[in-house]
C-alpha cells in the first residue's frame, strides 16, 4: 500500500505531520505528541487512493455493510477513520453512467466533518467523488469531470 512520508495543509501557516516509517512515529509541527504509526496508515488525502486500492485487491471482502478501518493523519492527530461501505451508485461522469462503490466516514464527534467517497468500479476504483460536509452543513463536492481512456 501506500506509505505517505509527509501531509501539509496551509491556514495562515502551514501545519504538517511527518510520518516516520523507520521509525514508527507520526510528528505533528503544531507542538500536538508524537502518535504511533500503524500498518497500513494514511494522510488524509492518501485514504481515498489506498482505499481504492484495498477494493480493487480483494472486491469481494468488502461488501456493503463492511467498515474498513484506517489510521488517518491529519495535521494535528492520527485517529482510525471508519468507513461504511453502502450499497453501489452509479454517477454521470464524462457522459456515461459509471458504477462507483460508495464509501462514507461518519463524524466521530461534535463539529466533526462526514465524508462521502465514491471510487469508480470499472477504472481501478479511482476516486470519482468526494464530498465532505461540515457539523453546520457547508460542503464541498469535488467530481472527476473526464473519465480515463479504456
Amino acid at each position: 500500500g501506500l506509505a505517505p512520508e509527509r501531509y501539509a495543509e496551509q491556514a495562515r501557516g502551514e501545519r504538517a505531520a511527518h510520518c516516520d516509517q523507520g521509525g514508527g512515529r507520526i510528528r505533528f509541527s503544531a507542538n500536538t505528541p508524537d502518535a504511533a504509526l500503524q500498518p497500513g496508515a494514511q494522510d488524509r488525502l492518501s485514504v481515498s487512493l489506498q482505499l481504492g486500492g484495498l477494493i480493487a485487491a480483494a472486491p469481494e471482502r468488502y461488501p456493503p455493510g463492511r467498515t474498513i478501518s484506517l489510521q488517518t493523519a491529519g495535521v494535528r492527530d492520527a485517529e482510525a477513520w471508519h468507513w461504511d461501505v453502502l450499497a453501489d451508485e452509479a454517477l454521470p461522469i464524462d457522459g456515461r453512467e459509471v458504477p462507483c462503490v460508495k464509501l462514507v466516514r461518519q463524524p466521530r464527534r461534535d463539529y466533526d466533518t462526514r465524508v462521502e467517497l465514491w471510487l469508480a468500479r470499472p477504472y481501478a476504483y479511482l476516486p470519482a467523488r468526494l464530498r465532505v460536509t461540515q457539523a453546520n452543513g457547508d460542503s464541498v463536492d469535488q467530481w472527476l469531470r473526464t473519465l480515463p481512456p479504456p
